[in-house]
């Protein structure tokens, strides 16, 4: 979970590897601390990625949703090269094995469920206009709690 320290004056900084921690001493702006918040958010997405099992549960942070076998396919496609295009042929073929009379509608369509399927987890599959798809995370400016450290 990211986290953001204030830090009490005279207080020893801390000193940390993690990504999604930062500090802040007090007194500070609000503009400021929206954009430590923003920043720290944005390093926390970047760190994770949807995971998928055998049996057809879509895990993507504290959230699991379970798909259709079609779907789950289509998800592995897209999981494996997450915030990345995944190109309409290649979901062709990933699907012709399943249905040798696939057209163009049936993949819009296997697309258009697994969107609303994903709505419940801050998951979202953007179009990519003449090439594809990507899935990628919906909110990447969700609130970071604040916490208190520091000396007294």
């Amino acid at each position: 979970m990211p986290r953001l320290l204030v830090v009490e004056a005279g207080a020893q900084p801390p000193i940390s590897n993690d990504p999604v921690e930062d500090w802040v001493r007090p007194p500070v702006s609000r503009d400021d601390l929206q954009a430590r918040v923003r920043a720290l958010q944005n390093r926390f997405d970047s760190c994770r990625v949807p995971t998928i099992d055998s049996t057809g549960t879509l895990s993507y942070g504290p959230n699991s949703i379970t798909i259709s076998t079609t779907q789950t396919e289509l998800m592995r496609l897209l999981i494996d090269r997450f915030r990345e295009v995944v190109y309409r042929t290649e979901f062709a073929q990933c699907l012709a094995m399943r249905s040798p009379t696939l057209n163009r509608n049936s993949l819009d369509l296997h697309i258009m469920r697994l969107r609303r399927r994903l709505l419940p987890i801050d998951l979202s599959i953007r179009t990519v206009w003449g090439r594809g798809y990507m899935l990628e995370n919906v909110s990447a400016a969700e609130a970071v709690p604040v916490t208190n450290a520091g000396g007294a």
